[in-house]
């Protein structure tokens, strides 16, 4: 046969025309599955279990009176008091809250005055000087080469030594002249 006769046949002539099946495989005996057994109840308990009036719902006589006349509606009075619960414990929390808000209002005023603290402000300058000069110095030896971790240390040193004598003399200003206790008596 030529390939253009073999192109023009269907699947199924070319199934028919290759080698036929056997008895066996024509019966299916081992490509099912084994049949299912019929279930049969021997038991006689079963027919008590049936329920004949359970569309039949029995209320009592005062059940228009009822205040709570359902399951749901008994559950959503539960959810509605919890609810409540929970925002009186939220409106507790909140009060809580401002309390403990109170103390930082206060750390804010005492903040605001220290501001207009002469004394703070002589510290705030200082600080803003040593930076400028610790690191313009800092900046010079690095560029030059001369930059070590001893140098380092060192200067490390020196601002821990000069910030102990600033706290030293602060404090004492601070008892000298208590500008703070004055701000809080206007």
């Amino acid at each position: 046969m030529s390939e253009s006769e073999h192109s023009e046949k269907s699947y199924a002539e070319v199934a028919a025309s290759g080698p036929q099946q056997s008895e066996e495989e024509l019966t299916h005996n081992r490509s099912r599955a084994p049949p299912v057994d019929e279930v049969i109840p021997t038991d006689q308990s079963v027919e008590s279990l049936i329920d004949v009036n359970t569309g039949v719902a029995v209320v009592p006589n005062d059940f228009k009176e009822q205040e709570v006349k359902t399951e749901t509606q008994a559950a959503r009075i539960e959810i509605e008091a919890a609810a409540a619960e929970d925002a009186a414990a939220a409106a507790a929390e909140d009060a809580a809250e401002k309390q403990k808000k109170a103390p930082k209002s206060e750390k804010k005023a005492t903040a605001k005055s220290l501001v207009s603290n002469p004394i703070c402000q002589g510290n705030g300058a200082l600080l803003a000087i040593l930076s400028v000069v610790l690191g313009v110095g800092v900046y010079r030896k690095h560029q030059a080469g001369q930059l070590t971790w001893k140098l380092v240390a060192y200067s490390a040193v020196g601002v821990a030594a000069f910030l102990g004598a600033d706290f030293a003399v602060s404090s004492w200003l601070y008892k000298k002249f208590p500008f703070a206790e004055k701000e809080k008596q206007k």
